[in-house]
């Protein structure tokens, strides 16, 4: 059993799954959720924080305002209210010109090299240990932070980045595709009806879960895995 497990946590599918296939590997678990500003923001706090006790995790949340004004400057319609995030259709789900739009409309600017180096910064701080981060395949085909040389560039700068050279970063889920990962999930018995991966939640039912849109493209690949996995899908859409 390794000592420290850090968590990348924003309450989605991918990051909590990777959470429940690895949280035994470890004596302590943290889960780092970061805030700049996005439109889905107080749902995925709350089903973070949720996922966190449930997981036996301590959690903190760490804002990053200057992010936010970063990803307005950028025109990142995960924060901007003029702008309307991706809505394609299934079928374009696949087409890598437009989901390379996609991932261009919803881009934060450098966000998950801002994220793991403060959670290489935080791992430091308690001896070190591992950050956990939900990266995988189908994310990796338009997101060049989500991809295996990603993660593997990361760590090398990690050799000269700590002091003690006890801080790495791993993607357990990094050879999956979204059914796949829907399936693990259900195998593992996680409680995905509080994971949020809604770009535009529309809150929380009476029982804490999200309501996801339904329409969004982040929607559509959620309902599109578990349809394909052929599992039950516990998560609550717009009646």
């Amino acid at each position: 059993m390794k000592s420290n497990g850090i968590i990348l946590l924003s309450s989605g599918l991918d990051c909590a799954t990777a959470m429940w296939k690895v949280k035994e590997r470890y004596q302590k678990l943290y889960t780092l959720t970061f805030t700049y500003g996005a439109r889905d923001e107080n749902v995925a706090l709350s089903c973070a924080e949720k996922l966190s006790t449930l997981a036996g995790s301590e959690h903190q949340v760490i804002d990053l305002p200057w992010l936010r004004d970063f990803s307005k400057r950028s025109g990142s319609t995960l924060v901007s209210t003029d702008e309307c995030v991706p809505n394609p259709s299934e079928l374009e789900l696949d087409n890598h010109a437009a989901a390379s739009e996609s991932a261009k409309s919803v881009w934060v600017p450098a966000r998950n090299l801002v994220f793991l180096s403060i959670a290489a910064s935080f791992a430091e701080s308690i001896g070190g240990g591992e950050i956990v981060a939900g990266f995988d395949l189908e994310e990796a085909a338009t997101f060049p932070d989500n991809t295996a040389s990603f993660v593997s560039t990361m760590n090398s700068v990690l050799e000269y980045a700590v002091l003690e050279k006890n801080v790495t970063v791993v993607a357990p889920l990094m050879g999956m595709n979204k059914k796949e990962i829907a399936r693990l999930a259900v195998d593992l018995g996680a409680p995905v009806e509080y994971m949020s991966s809604c770009y535009m939640p529309l809150g929380l039912d009476s029982g804490g879960r999200p309501v996801h849109c339904g329409v969004c493209e982040s929607c559509k690949r959620r309902m599109r895995a578990f349809r394909a996995a052929e599992v039950v899908d516990k998560t609550i859409y717009e009646p």
